[in-house]
């Protein structure tokens, strides 16, 4: 019978059981009409049936039956079951749509079959919640003790660290032991205290870290009171204390430590840091607040007891540090009209009488943005891209604070329909920060620092970096990249052609394109006319402040003319050089050299011959500039037949390399041979250079060194900063001893010998490392050393000169950035060299402790080794632009404590670099232009915010690359009180009218 009767189909019943032939005569057919009565369908209640007390009825055939029954269940185990049919998912999608989710997955994705076996990473099968010692040995031990147990090129995981044996433990107990005594015999030894302090962060005894903590640091303030000023110490206590403790109970600790010595530098920025630094503390008010107490505490200086053992601590030189400071977080938080403020109520207060209108809005120069903003609104561009430009724009032309506001002016600034509120900058505004120097002798340092906090690139040494910015630990740098322009303020010789760097000049133009910020003199900028002459006014008003001190007012003029000469090669190399520009600078810089207090100064005449060289084109004719030369050497010469003046002499210098320069080695030799005699060079006759002259020449030069030298020793040990902007007799006449040298007989190793014993004698490192004047002619003196190597190679073939190669350059630039890594002639052909391996070249720059320097010059070789392949071959610029990026990227990662194989100088360059934003925002443009995915850039936005919040440069760039995030990044702005010039809501209803 069926299985189910209603459906039987009236076919006849198997052969069964009697009982079961009996219901079946009794049942009707399933086809007739009464097929929906069957019992079937009705449903059964089980508590009607009785199973448990039914029984069985005995039956005769009930053996039979039971035979029967086993075989028909023979029967069905021999017939093989069907399988079961996989029914397919049905698709959760509609006809009109386009695309759906297929959730089954596909086999085939599984494998990898395009990489070989080694490329391939093991992935673990098995997914074990316990770990039990029962699933070790099951077919996969060998690859579960290749993941956990190596570390594997595709998982950062660090091997364990071998643990100390018990014999090393009770030696270094033995050594702390013995540490705890000598500091108490001897407490006045520093290196005692610090064995100490290293022995403590070893935790021997396996303390509580806040136990070690609190230990280091209650010996580190034992050891301040013997040693009350050691910088060691105090930088040991300070990195203790903010690893130990939250920022308020650091602060605490601070000003505690302020109160017995309030004129130690260090703890002042750490205690500015805390707040500065700090992603929930910083805002520019509570920042400002500690700015304005430290500086009155320097103004009020040794009152009461506490501070009068302290009364040999020059306060002015902190004071100029804090104010340097103060200036810069003023810029980097976007406050630039505060900062101009700052600067001119400074210079009001230690130069009375000086008038400064030049640091004052003038509406003529602002009325071309009202046009500019108007094209931006009108582009139909996006608002978030508005807002960026509009701000810039703002930015650019409206740094400078009102003056004071009288009718006439207000109707003057209402060409935009209103007046900024924050560009009117009070006195209770700037007050707290502007204090009156205690000596008039720190006025010029106090000028520099202005200077330089204008963009100015002045600082080319390194000692003159050291002198001027000594402590970078905390602060870094300053974020301005201009500073990397100071090797065209300042070429450190013109013997060598402009076109020698021009594959380094290319990456460092668009590194500089892509990382200022507006104001800026860069051409590229819309309005960079009006802050050059911001500028250019300022460093004139910088020279008048000092009329009556004429050495320090030649200093700002020479920096006035090499600000005019840079913003002329600023302009050729990115070919905006017109005819116009160059008459109007050509005017500017004659009318400043034919004023009667500057008619009589030769070097003035210098940097005007100097001008007029960058000037020139490739197919201009060479007589203009050297025609001043030959001019004020037939003046000089009738009036005294003897050089004696030291400008003079740096007019034959300059005269000779440019004349290198141009090939004419004869003159050159000429005009050396004059300078090292003492007596003029005779224009109109043909350069006879004999050797018996030359000879003559060069024994008479090194009479006048030695006369130096010894005249070295009666000088005193501390340069004036004016002295390093000013020529030196010494490095004259060194520079013109190698230079004949080089010229006529370049196989002589006697001018080569001297420089070296030199270096290893009177200018050895042991005499300058105490001895500032000392160390500045070392440095001056390796530079001519590297001189005379790019000579040799460059006016000759490759290996002609004895002991010259380039493996010898490559080992003074090493030995001279490992004594002056911020100099930047160093750094700067150092990462143009391309005949060494990158990994030489990057570690090199990064063991130099030169902070942002050297990570910028980084970025350049990168993209200058690059760019020379590029120029040959069109066809792979892109594939090399990319490999360009993947290698900064590498290197920005090198440096980050995500890092697990950082070295110690890494880390130590990772301190200085977290705090300059231009680390944070190149790493972010290299993953913009790479184009990483959006949460790694905003992983390294938010990064960079917890070490730089308070800079809005980093904010703007993070908006750019983010812009999802810039509406976040504003309410941030807001929050931090970051300056803001345009307002995203004043922008729509601009752009709606």
């Amino acid at each position: 019978m069926s299985l189910f009767p209603a459906y039987g189909g009236g076919q006849a019943p198997a052969a069964g059981s009697a009982k079961e032939m009996a219901k079946t005569d009794e049942e009707p057919p399933a086809t007739s009409a009464n097929w929906k009565n069957n019992e079937s369908y009705i449903q059964k209640h089980i508590e009607d049936v009785d199973i448990a007390t039914e029984e069985a009825q005995p039956d005769s055939s009930a053996s039979s039956e039971d035979s029967e029954e086993e075989a028909d269940k023979r029967k069905q185990e021999d017939v093989p079951r069907a399988k079961e049919i996989s029914r397919r998912k049905p698709l959760e999608f509609d006809v009109s749509d386009e695309f759906y989710v297929d959730k089954k997955g596909n086999s085939s994705y599984r494998n990898i079959s395009t990489l070989t076996k080694p490329a391939r990473p093991r992935f673990k099968t098995r997914m074990a919640r316990l770990w039990d010692e029962e699933d070790r040995h099951l077919g996969f031990s060998r690859a579960h003790s290749k993941l956990t147990l190596k570390n594997s090129r595709y998982i950062r995981k660090q091997l364990p660290v071998e643990t100390l044996s018990d014999e090393e433990v009770s030696r270094l107990r033995e050594e702390l032991t013995r540490s705890k005594v000598l500091v108490q015999r001897e407490p006045e030894v520093l290196d005692h205290w610090l064995e100490l302090h290293r022995l403590l962060n070893l935790n021997l005894d396996k303390a509580n870290r806040l136990a070690v903590a609190e230990h280091q640091l209650h010996t580190l303030e034992t050891a301040l009171e013997h040693h009350p000023s050691n910088e060691q110490i105090l930088r040991l206590y300070t990195d203790v204390a903010n690893a130990t403790y939250q920022a308020s109970e650091v602060a605490a600790r601070l000003e505690k430590m302020l109160k017995k010595n309030p004129f130690e530098y260090i703890l002042w920025t750490n205690l500015i840091m805390v707040t500065q630094g700090n992603m929930a503390r910083c805002n520019v008010p509570a920042v400002l607040q500690i700015y304005a107490y430290s500086m009155r505490r320097m103004q009020v200086g040794h009152t009461d007891e506490i501070t009068r053992r302290f009364e040999t601590t020059e306060t002015d030189v902190i004071m100029l540090k804090l104010f340097h400071n103060c200036l810069l977080f003023l810029r980097q938080s976007g406050y630039i009209n505060r900062m101009f403020s700052l600067i001119r109520l400074s210079m009001d207060l230690n130069f009375p009488g000086l008038s400064l209108d030049c640091l004052e809005a003038c509406a003529e120069n602002e009325k071309p943005l009202i046009e500019f903003e108007e094209m931006v609104l009108r582009s139909g561009m996006p608002m978030p891209e508005i807002w960026s430009r509009v701000e810039k724009l703002r930015q650019a032309y409206s740094y400078l604070p009102f003056p004071l506001l009288t009718c006439e002016a207000i109707d003057d600034f209402r060409f935009r329909d209103g007046l900024d509120s924050e560009r009117c900058v009070f006195s209770d505004d700037v007050v707290p920060f502007a204090h009156a120097l205690k000596s008039p002798d720190n006025r010029l340092h106090l000028l520099l620092v202005v200077v330089q906090l204008t963009k100015m690139p002045l600082i080319r040494s390194s000692c003159l970096a050291d002198k001027l910015n000594p402590c970078i630990d905390e602060f870094g740098e300053s974020e301005a990249i201009e500073m990397l322009f100071a090797v065209l303020t300042d070429r450190h010789s013109y013997a060598l052609p402009f076109s020698h760097y021009a594959h380094f000049y290319a990456p460092m133009i668009n590194l500089v394109k892509g990382l200022s910020v507006t104001p800026s003199f860069i051409p590229h900028f819309v309005g960079h006319e009006v802050y050059a002459d911001t500028v250019s006014k300022l460093l004139l008003k910088c020279s008048e402040a000092f009329s009556g001190e004429e050495t320090k007012r030649r200093v700002f003029l020479i920096l006035w003319f090499r600000f005019q000469r840079l913003l002329i090669v600023l302009h050729k190399l990115m070919g905006k050089l017109t005819k116009s520009y160059l008459k109007d600078t050509r005017s500017r810089i004659r009318d400043q050299v034919s004023l009667p207090e500057n008619r009589d100064i030769i070097r003035f005449y210098t940097e005007l011959a100097l001008c007029e060289f960058e000037a020139q084109d490739k197919n201009d004719n060479d007589g203009r500039n050297f025609s001043v030369f030959w001019k004020i050497i037939s003046e000089k010469s009738s009036e005294s037949s003897r050089i004696s003046c030291t400008d003079m002499m740096h007019l034959y210098l300059v005269c000779a390399e440019l004349l290198i320069q141009n090939g004419l080695k004869d003159r050159a030799i000429q005009v050396l041979i004059s300078l090292c005699l003492e007596t003029h060079a005779t224009l109109d006759e043909t350069p006879s250079n004999s050797k018996q002259l030359i000879v003559k020449s060069m024994k008479s030069g090194m009479k006048l060194v030695k006369a130096e030298l010894e005249a070295l020793d009666s000088q005193p040990a501390e340069m004036a900063l004016e002295e390093y902007f000013l020529p030196n007799k010494l490095l004259i006449l060194l520079r013109v001893l190698c230079l004949i040298d080089i010229l006529h007989n370049p196989q002589n190793l006697e001018i080569r010998n001297f420089l070296n014993e030199l270096q290893r004698n009177q200018l050895g490192p042991e005499a300058a490392k105490a001895n500032e004047r000392r160390r500045f002619l070392r440095e001056q003196v390796m530079e001519m050393q590297m001189l005379q190597l790019q000579l040799c190679i460059s006016l000759s073939d490759y290996d002609m000169y004895y002991g010259f190669t380039n493996r010898r350059l490559e080992e003074l630039l090493e030995r001279g950035l490992d004594e002056f890594p911020r100099n930047m002639v160093f750094l700067q052909h150092w990462a143009s060299l391309k005949t060494i391996l990158w990994y030489k070249q990057r570690g090199c720059l990064i063991r130099a402790k030169a902070g942002i320097a050297s990570l910028a010059h980084l970025v350049i070789a990168a993209y200058s080794r690059f760019g020379s392949i590029e120029d040959s071959d069109a066809f792979s610029s892109d594939a090399l632009q990319v490999a360009a990026r993947n290698r900064l990227l590498s290197l920005f990662e090198t440096f980050l404590p995500t890092n697990l194989n950082r070295s110690e100088i890494e880390e130590q360059q990772y301190r200085v670099l977290r705090r300059n934003s231009i680390f944070w925002r190149l790493y972010m443009t290299c993953l913009s232009e790479a184009n990483a995915a959006f949460h790694r850039c905003k992983d390294v936005l938010l990064m960079a915010i917890d070490e730089c919040p308070w800079d809005k440069a980093l904010l703007m760039t993070g908006g750019m690359i983010l812009p999802n995030e810039q509406s976040f990044l504003h309410d941030l702005m807001t929050e931090k009180h970051m300056r803001i010039f345009a307002v995203p809501e004043e922008l729509e209803i601009l752009r709606d009218q």
